[in-house]
């Protein structure tokens, strides 16, 4: 076949194909294998994929279906992997880099996941590792890729040292085609610091932040890349009743901040998460009269935001308020896509329900968490990222 057609042809099919095949069709020719393995190809396929909206929902938790108790291996979370439909999933293990500390971070950008690790000191000094370790990984090629030690040491080796005073953000720059790794370091001699680990270098390097930089972003607080941008709630460090967003652009390599909504500024940081919804960014706003200790106020509810014109504070919009004082339980929201809000209820024992805004309604998926596991939510698109580097591990 690629001698009979035109190679503009071969390349439209090709990239069309998803990443098993791709991988297969390497072996049929050298001329195949180096347009596959081509930093060009790799990015018409990435770029293919997001536009078809080919996602994967990826859910860290302990799930089982209902009435299948069996399937409980342990307490632990694992990764699965959601159709559309959020009916059905299979179980992705994770890479066997993983295994050798405690799994902490689950970053998702544009094909590929930074999983952050914290490794047991004891184990960190035999080998002369430090305590933080950064996996890139690519799930639909089952590629893995250990990033070098950052730049910027932390002589404590405790691990709530490093999860209150460290924050990172994973994101592409578009200018440089290139994924970047952000490393956060909170009263580091004083002061704030920054640096960047850049895909196409393979190295670390410090970033300037100004002196009089001293926002914060929320302990815990969930990623959203949207805009060339990593996004986190955050508050400047003498105004912590006061939240903004707190964002880092990947190509001007820099920190900004932008506002929420007048009436969350002032909200719970653990009662609101920022998501990416259809290309926007989102807000999701749970209300807990428990949290308040206003019993008499507002019951339980969600409340969903969108930045419609990005950047343009104006235009937050509130998309529904989805309430829930009739549904029993605590309820969490994890994510909004295509429109509809994916909630995890307490009542009856933890469970996915799928809602719909349009019709308000509520779908029980069938399916369980382990009260005790929380759930956190990432999506991926099939990429061949990660397939051109060095350095690079192929899992069984």
């Amino acid at each position: 076949m690629s001698e009979q057609l035109p190679q503009d042809l071969q390349i439209d099919i090709l990239v069309r194909l998803p990443v098993k095949s791709l991988l297969r069709f390497q072996c049929v020719s050298k001329s195949w294998e180096s347009l596959i393995r081509s930093s060009g190809f790799i990015s018409m396929h990435t770029k293919h994929n997001e536009s078809t909206d080919n996602y994967a929902h990826l859910l860290r938790g302990c799930l089982y279906r209902t009435g299948n108790e069996e399937e409980i291996e342990c307490f632990s979370s694992k990764l699965h992997q959601f159709d559309n439909s959020f009916r059905e999933f299979q179980k992705i293990e994770f890479p066997s880099q993983t295994r050798e500390g405690f799994l902490d971070e689950v970053l998702d950008c544009k094909g590929l996941l930074l999983l952050t690790t914290y490794l047991p000191s004891v184990w960190t000094v035999l080998n002369g590792h430090r305590f933080q370790r950064f996996i890139l990984w690519n799930p639909a090629a089952r590629l893995t890729m250990t990033l070098p030690t950052p730049c910027i040491d932390i002589p404590n080796s405790n691990y709530f040292y490093y999860y209150y005073n460290c924050t990172h953000g994973f994101g592409f720059d578009d200018k440089s085609n290139d994924y970047k790794v952000l490393r956060i370091v909170y009263g580091h001699n004083g002061r704030t610091m920054a640096e960047l680990f850049k895909l196409r270098t393979g190295a670390w390097e410090t970033i300037s932040v100004i002196d009089d930089f001293h926002y914060v972003v929320v302990c815990g607080a969930s990623q959203a890349f949207v805009n060339g941008a990593t996004h986190w709630v955050g508050y400047h460090s003498k105004f912590e009743n006061e939240l903004v967003v707190l964002l880092f652009h990947m190509s001007e390599e820099e920190f900004r901040v932008m506002k929420l909504p007048d009436v969350l500024t002032r909200t719970d940081f653990n009662s609101i998460s920022l998501v990416v919804s259809d290309g926007l960014l989102s807000v999701i706003q749970k209300h807990n009269p428990r949290d308040h200790d206003d019993l008499s106020g507002p019951g339980y509810s969600c409340c969903i935001w969108l930045m419609k014109e990005y950047g343009v504070i104006e235009s937050w919009s509130k998309q529904c308020t989805i309430d829930l004082r009739d549904r029993g339980g605590l309820w969490e929201a994890i994510s909004f896509r295509n429109k509809r809000v994916l909630l995890l209820s307490e009542s009856s024992s933890e469970k996915l329900v799928l809602y719909d805004p349009k019709t308000n309604r509520f779908l029980n998926l069938g399916i369980r968490n382990v009260g005790t596991s929380l759930l956190i939510m990432n999506t991926y698109v099939q990429s061949l990222v990660l397939l051109n580097q060095v350095n690079v591990v192929r899992e069984c």
